[in-house]
């Protein structure tokens, strides 16, 4: 019996230790999160000291100037709280990682058909007004011919209202349009087909057929690239 009252009275006392223990902690940590102003201080100095900035300092410690006294208690409590640290869930994780981004090439338009049917007329005569390759074609009716036949649907257009209506572009692709001015009006008079490689296919005086856009006529008179 006495045993058990000596073994009860020790549990006492070590429950007390530990309850001392934990209250000298708490004062511990409470006395730390003060700083007390010493000789030589700057606000500067504390916040360098402590890791934040001499402006969160002020903001802690509800100052309107950087001038601090010595002896004066600067509070540091929100430095001193532990940061609470969130480890996203999977679902979280998840939903931040952004999904990687599928390139699909897409052709802007048939060009294997449109060149196809473009060559199928070569030799074709020149006609003013022309678009059809039993009367012939001038250089806008055949334009139109071609990327109808092909399955790109275009009003009938003059070689300028082509060039109203099409976008411009500076890096053109094989089916694009490439325009000339002042070949025969002023302003923009001619249309081609581009083939790529400097190459245009165009309904010209010769009839329809393949000519280089950097030879001398040409190349004086080229205008641009547009696509429709």
């Amino acid at each position: 019996m006495k045993k058990n009252k000596k073994y009860r009275w020790g549990l006492k006392l070590a429950t007390l230790a530990l309850s001392s223990s934990v209250l000298f902690s708490t004062i511990d940590t409470a006395s730390a999160a003060t700083h007390t102003v010493k000789s030589g201080d700057s606000l500067w100095k504390i916040a360098n000291q402590y890791g934040v900035t001499y402006q969160t300092l002020m903001k802690w410690n509800n100052l309107s100037s950087s001038t601090i006294r010595v002896g004066q208690k600067l509070n540091l409590n929100t430095s001193l709280k532990s940061a609470t640290i969130s480890t996203p869930t999977p679902k979280q994780t998840a939903a931040a990682t952004p999904k990687p981004t599928v390139t699909v090439s897409v052709t802007h338009k048939p060009t294997a058909n449109l060149v196809q049917v473009a060559k199928q007329h070569l030799g074709v005569k020149y006609t003013f007004g022309g678009s059809k390759p039993s009367t012939g074609f001038d250089c806008s009716g055949y334009v139109t011919y071609v990327f109808n036949n092909a399955g790109i649907s275009t009003a009938r257009k003059s070689a300028a209202g082509f060039y109203n209506t099409a976008k411009k572009i500076s890096s053109p692709q094989v089916g694009d349009l490439v325009f000339f001015s002042n070949t025969y009006i002023e302003g923009i008079s001619h249309v081609g087909i581009y083939l790529g490689n400097n190459q245009m296919i165009s309904a010209s005086d010769g009839g329809v057929s393949v000519a280089n856009i950097n030879s001398t006529y040409w190349k004086k008179h080229f205008t641009g690239y547009g696509r429709i």
